[in-house]
């Protein structure tokens, strides 16, 4: 698809969203650019083919849908945008010597949120491919969960599955796209309730394994952060 044509196709989708024309450029420019930073980053991948799961973020409406409907990032291409933010904190952390995590924004909130870790777990390097894939598809389910109609953000009757879960999911989805790497399905698994009170056996024990992986705990507190920038009700993004 050119970019011209993917600028045509979000202007349609988005139609009624804002209030001026120069409003509704600013955020098609916005998510023509976001759509390229991120086919730029899958296409870089080599542990994995992403030709199959990038085939499916143009054809899902990934890049141009909310990533919520009352609460963070709800405006359009939140969604990407969202994903990218949470891509950027986890890559911020990646670089760091073991010192400058223990001082950065994302440690605040692991203590904050998760209580005690591992120092080991957390002074370990991710592998940068499983970082690319995890950050931009841990909400991939949500591409096709919201659509606008005017100014409200509505939710498909289709949806298959119920919202709370939602990273079932989005796991269903990347190995429908041919993404299989173990560490980043677990990660993308747990991504919500890493530190919540387990519902079941099987979660406690999915939450067992996902504690002992860096990615797992980095994707979970990213998003978490990342949420927390950008809070609900900011309508007009980009003014």
């Amino acid at each position: 698809m050119t970019k011209k044509d993917f600028a045509d196709k979000v202007r349609r989708k988005i139609a009624g969203w804002y209030d001026n024309e120069e409003h509704e450029k600013k955020a098609i420019d916005r998510i023509v650019r976001q759509r390229e930073q991120i086919i730029s980053l899958l296409e870089k991948v080599r542990l994995c083919d992403t030709s199959k799961l990038l085939e499916y973020l143009d054809k899902s409406g990934y890049y141009y849908r909310p990533s919520s409907a009352d609460s963070h990032h709800n405006f359009p291409g939140g969604l990407a945008e969202h994903s990218l933010g949470v891509f950027r904190i986890m890559e911020e952390w990646n670089s760091m010597s073991a010192d400058e995590r223990l001082t950065s924004e994302l440690y605040n909130w692991l203590i904050i949120k998760g209580g005690a870790f591992a120092c080991d777990i957390l002074n370990e390097k991710m592998n940068y491919d499983e970082m690319v894939i995890t950050a931009l598809c841990h909400d991939l389910c949500k591409a096709k969960h919201y659509y606008f109609e005017g100014r409200r953000i509505k939710v498909h009757n289709s949806d298959p599955e119920p919202r709370r879960m939602h990273s079932g999911l989005s796991v269903k989805r990347l190995k429908e796209n041919d993404i299989n790497t173990t560490r980043v399905l677990q990660a993308v698994n747990t991504h919500m309730r890493l530190y919540s009170p387990p519902r079941n056996d099987a979660e406690a024990k999915r939450q067992e394994i996902s504690r002992k992986s860096i990615l797992a705990i980095a994707v979970w507190a990213a998003d978490k952060l990342d949420a927390s920038r950008h809070p609900a009700g900011r309508r007009h993004r980009d003014f």
